[in-house]
């Protein structure tokens, strides 16, 4: 299935490019656009500040040191970070053993005002699109979404989730394949409405 790119996520790939180029500006932008991103999903999954802000550190580390692993063919720059940023912290966890769970409405405390230079217009469209998310989770039934939840931001297994909400291993693989289904087509539906609307 073959992606289309916006015009924002163009300019992501261009900036890759000439990362893959040792171009250290384009590895600065790319992390004033989503340093705050991805330090809010390490924070989530690892509850711990300090130690989310070293993996961010080690997550753009990477990407410098190891740029030839991104495919704009498999998606765009920021997927690509998100990935990155999720997989190296459950990395994280799973080394340290797993801790007590928390809600997804946690989030915005963990989006506090950093010292990167956004503008008041990427802040707008980062609150947009994190809007968007929340809508099209809020969307799934109860079920879905704590799975999803535990699955994405957590980090659990299948079994490990079906263990923590004591349900047999099957439910849980239908409630995240169900909810990963709903979340696209919300997310694709939401998505084209804000476009629409613009």
């Amino acid at each position: 299935m073959s992606t289309r790119l916006s015009a924002d996520q163009t300019d992501d790939v261009v900036l890759m490019q000439r990362v893959a180029e040792r171009d250290g500006d384009a590895l600065r932008a790319l992390y004033d656009r989503y340093g705050r991103v991805c330090l809010a999903i390490c924070v989530r999954i690892l509850r711990d500040r300090n130690e989310a802000e070293q993996l961010l550190l080690d997550v753009f580390t990477e990407l410098w040191e190891r740029c030839d692993r991104y495919d704009a063919s498999r998606g765009a720059p920021i997927t690509y970070l998100i990935t990155l940023s999720r997989s190296r912290a459950i990395d994280r966890v799973r080394a340290r053993k797993s801790t007590p769970a928390t809600s997804l409405d946690s989030i915005p405390a963990i989006l506090t005002p950093s010292d990167n230079r956004e503008s008041p217009l990427d802040q707008t469209m980062l609150g947009e699109r994190r809007a968007i998310v929340l809508r099209a989770l809020h969307q799934l039934d109860d079920n879905q979404r704590k799975a999803v939840e535990l699955a994405f931001y957590d980090g659990l297994s299948h079994s490990e989730i079906a263990e923590k909400l004591n349900k047999p291993l099957g439910t849980i693989k239908t409630h995240i394949r169900q909810g990963l289904i709903r979340l696209r087509d919300q997310l694709r539906s939401q998505w084209e409405g804000a476009q629409r609307a613009t």
